[in-house]
């Protein structure tokens, strides 16, 4: 398994300027950022256009993939079943006789019930297609042996010939204190994206561009803020919970104050986080972020619409999973929100404040960078480790876990033993010394106190025993100052191990 030691924190304060900063291998700190060192290691690769995962009680992962990226094949449309350390048990369920996987839809979100241990009930969402039938539906299946049985319709809705493929949301969520209920988003099908008068997100009469709640025997809440007649077809959309969403991606509920947070896909300016309560309206699409659809200056117009918690501008990340950490392994997460994102394999730590609320931005950090991007869903497994997936259009999905260092989750944490920068500081060329245990290829990476790439070095081959990597400052693109460098170490079977380093350059 990989296993990486990473010390990346990037952070942004209430005035959004950004400062970044890595702390180095050495256990060099800033007043600004104490993130502390954690672990990653690969609980699971290969896996086949993966999407979504949810965690049992006993650590088993359930595990959708979407099916592929071709509505004439969609040869892996499977949930699949892991064991606590991610060996394969079994396929759970086979949808690849009617999941519709062209584009954005499949096999998508997944989630079991809260009371799982007694009921063994989960929860899927996908786009069902057969005999020209398109439907977006939430299916439960009862757990025996890590086979699926039993499944029963929870959600079922006629889209035949009226979406496109993509913006189908997709992920599906439970309240632990409402467990007779489930949440459901649904994309606004990317519909006349920028006509403010015939995009489905504000239409009270349809489902698209919404995040809805449906009981799980299928039936309609009485207590939906738009219940009129019990019938979603006629007058209100009777399972609306709240509106105006582009592309709501993922939701997480807290344990503190029963608040629903959702990351939300933006056009092409802003990326959102909202906090999601009953009935209320995000704007969508006439308003992006806190500014009109299109705009970074003029305000939202729309009185009653709520602002999100934080945005990202352009570049878009394409924001993703979304968790709201509760556990003690990482205290200094407790009550926060951890977002990942798609395009840069970012998870960014979301502090909020106004207590007991829990409903305002106090401040934004880069809490992991992946750099492959991919990321698609993010957990707290039962370790209160973190778990996020490389997903979505790949055929080597990955699921990662981060545990903070002393959990003993790796035993061969790094490596790289006893790395070193000298001399420190460096007026002109400066050595890193450290050790491997094995013959590998090895390069570095340096950056500026703005995360921008200044130099690499070509992998060369090193013997094992102790290694001395010579690094001439005038092939680095800054003359003075801090630089940070990330040392990476490749084996003969191909695992990668980084270490991270700070000099400075005088």
């Amino acid at each position: 398994m990989l296993a990486n030691t990473l010390f990346l924190c990037s952070k942004s304060i209430k005035m959004k300027k950004h400062l970044l900063v890595l702390f180095s291998i050495l256990g060099l700190g800033n007043a600004f950022c104490q993130t502390p060192a954690y672990t990653q290691t690969n609980v699971m690769t290969g896996l086949n256009y993966p999407v979504a995962f949810d965690i049992a009680p006993d650590g088993r992962f359930f595990i959708t993939q979407k099916g592929g990226n071709s509505a004439g094949s969609c040869a892996n449309g499977f949930i699949k079943v892991y064991d606590a350390n991610g060996v394969f048990l079994t396929n759970f369920y086979d949808l690849t006789d009617s999941v519709q996987c062209d584009f954005e839809r499949g096999l998508l979100g997944i989630c079991l019930d809260p009371d799982f241990t007694n009921n063994h009930y989960v929860y899927a969402y996908y786009n069902h297609l057969y005999a020209g039938d398109e439907r977006i539906r939430v299916v439960r299946f009862t757990e025996n042996a890590n086979l699926g049985t039993n499944p029963f319709l929870v959600f079922d809705l006629d889209v035949s010939n009226s979406i496109p493929g993509n913006h189908v949301g997709g992920n599906i969520r439970m309240h632990p204190s409402e467990p007779d209920k489930i949440y459901i988003t649904i994309g606004d099908l990317a519909y006349q994206q920028g006509n403010t008068t015939n995009n489905y997100a504000q239409k009270l009469t349809l489902p698209y561009g919404k995040i809805l709640r449906v009981n799980t025997d299928g039936t309609v809440p009485t207590t939906n803020p738009f219940y009129d007649d019990g019938d979603p077809f006629t007058g209100n959309c009777d399972w609306i919970w709240s509106y105006g969403h582009r592309n709501a991606f993922d939701m997480s509920f807290s344990p503190v104050n029963d608040s629903l947070y959702s990351s939300e896909n933006g056009w092409q300016t802003w990326d959102e986080v909202n906090q999601i309560s009953r009935g209320n309206n995000y704007g969508w699409n006439t308003c992006e972020g806190n500014f009109l659809n299109g705009s970074t200056t003029t305000p939202c117009s729309i009185a009653s619409s709520i602002l999100p918690i934080e945005d990202w501008g352009t570049t878009l990340p394409a924001v993703t999973g979304i968790l709201h950490y509760s556990g003690t392994a990482f205290s200094s997460l407790d009550n926060h929100l951890l977002v990942a994102d798609n395009s840069f394999g970012r998870i960014y730590d979301i502090t909020v404040g106004n207590p007991p609320a829990w409903n305002t931005f106090v401040s934004r950090s880069t809490w992991a960078d992946f750099t492959t991007g991919g990321l698609t869903t993010i957990k707290e497994g039962t370790d209160e480790c973190i778990y996020a997936m490389k997903g979505g259009y790949t055929t080597n999905g990955i699921i990662y876990r981060i545990c903070p260092l002393g959990m003993n989750i790796e035993e061969n944490i790094s490596e790289i033993g006893n790395i070193g920068v000298f001399p420190n500081p460096a007026a002109d060329n400066f050595s890193v010394v450290f050790s491997v245990k094995e013959d590998a290829k090895i390069k570095a990476e340096f950056f500026d106190v703005t995360g921008r790439m200044i130099g690499t070095t070509p992998a060369s081959e090193f013997k094992k025993g102790k290694v001395y990597f010579n690094v001439n400052k005038n092939n680095l693109a800054v003359a003075k100052g801090i630089v940070f460098g990330r040392i990476s170490v490749e084996n003969a079977d191909g695992k990668i191990t980084t270490g991270r380093i700070k000099v400075v350059l005088e």
